[in-house]
């Protein structure tokens, strides 16, 4: 494995969700009082818990790059590039974005987009969110080098 990160949400998104426990513990108050206390934050941990586990991976390995459930091979993949948070990502998600893009990403990071080079797929791109994008870019790129050198030059003319 050469590069592994789970996108996680940002941890205010975390304390926001302590907003659920006073919440939860308000409708079930009028219950009874002490199921209001117990059931607000188990449903908090209960959240959290999923949010936590739940939340998709990126895995590159020396042949493939996996996000979440989709898996490409490397030699389906173009050169990366990677958009730093700000316009130039914001133009990726909202003006620019190809619907028949992947997208993976949480609000606040990096993107990486990686173009998708197999004629026969018609996804055009990848585009991933990352803490680390400037890493997964580069190791993504090291790959595709040992790949290329595992197989020798390409036979398109």
């Amino acid at each position: 494995m050469l590069y592994r990160e789970r996108l996680r949400p940002h941890g205010g998104a975390y304390l926001a969700m302590l907003l659920l426990i006073p919440a939860f513990a308000t409708v079930f108050y009028e219950i009874k009082p002490i199921i209001g206390f117990i059931v607000g934050p188990t449903l908090y941990a209960l959240i959290f818990l999923i949010s936590w586990f739940a939340s998709p991976l990126i895995v590159l390995t020396s042949d493939r790059l996996s996000v979440g459930r989709a898996s490409i091979p490397i030699s389906a993949l173009g050169e990366p590039v990677v958009f730093r948070r700000g316009e130039a990502a914001l133009a990726q998600i909202r003006s620019e974005l190809d619907m028949r893009a992947y997208v993976a990403f949480r609000g606040g990071l990096d993107l990486v987009r990686i173009p998708v080079v197999d004629p026969e797929d018609p996804t055009p791109y990848w585009l991933i969110g990352s803490r680390h994008a400037d890493e997964l870019a580069a190791e993504l790129r090291l790959a595709q080098a040992a790949q290329s050198l595992q197989t020798g030059p390409s036979s398109d003319s």
